[in-house]
């Protein structure tokens, strides 16, 4: 049975959540969904596992070895569709797999978002965090309009082109490119009670392929976060 199979229950249990307004065939969407969560600073047994993945990971990968890895070359190539230079503007797991690399460790933010990060460097795919109370009507996948703004977690306002590639509800960019800036206005803090976890594939990613990481994600998520999994679902463009 696929990891994706559970339905949603509550506010996400009428129609569809995320809808594909690219032209571009196969990207893959999958989300799980959290409630009673409570956040809280990551715990000493966690940042211990934490380094014990980051010694496997800097034993078998090299920094140079990313430039021809299949995954992110494929995001690359979804970047370069959209007229988005992905050598100065990276999908998450990249970035993060890069600070890796070169023997840094991840940024201490809180339970979530350090769950959500060493869950997307173990399988390469990146994944976006979202507060839920703060998502307006469905999400998509669509470009940027041209002077829309968004504002990034922990940076200045970018004014849109009108190219880019951004995933948004209703009113507001929520995740600019495919995923590489979450929104500081649904970003994940110490008050939220409900949240999106995000897993986005490329063209190139198979449904197989997105199944395994949300069995890594979910199994994480049981093992290191306070809350309760109300649904998960996969969609595809």
């Amino acid at each position: 049975m696929s990891p994706y199979s559970r339905p949603f229950t509550g506010k996400l249990a009428n129609g569809s959540l995320v809808s594909f307004k690219v032209d571009c065939k196969g990207l893959s969407l999958g989300v799980i969904q959290m409630v009673d969560v409570r956040v809280a600073p990551s715990p000493p047994a966690f940042e211990d596992y934490e380094q014990e993945v980051f010694d496997r990971i800097r034993s078998e990968m090299t920094l140079d070895g990313l430039k021809d890895d299949p995954v992110f070359r494929s995001f690359r190539e979804l970047y370069w569709t959209f007229g988005m230079d992905p050598t100065k503007l990276r999908v998450s797991s990249e970035a993060l797999l890069r600070r890796i690399l070169v023997g840094q460790n991840l940024w201490r933010v809180n339970s979530v978002v350090d769950v959500g990060n060493l869950a997307s460097v173990v399988h390469k795919l990146p994944i976006g965090l979202t507060d839920l109370s703060k998502i307006v009507g469905k999400l998509s996948v669509r470009t940027a309009k041209k002077g829309e703004l968004f504002r990034r977690i922990g940076g200045e306002a970018l004014e849109c082109r009108g190219r880019e590639i951004v995933l948004a509800d209703e009113e507001k960019i929520v995740c600019f490119g495919y995923a590489t800036h979450d929104s500081d206005i649904t970003r994940v803090t110490d008050h939220s009670n409900e949240v999106l976890m995000l897993i986005y594939g490329s063209a190139r990613t198979s449904e197989d392929e997105m199944n395994r990481a949300s069995t890594t994600t979910l199994d994480m998520i049981e093992r290191w976060l306070d809350c309760r999994v109300t649904g998960r679902r996969l969609f595809r463009s």
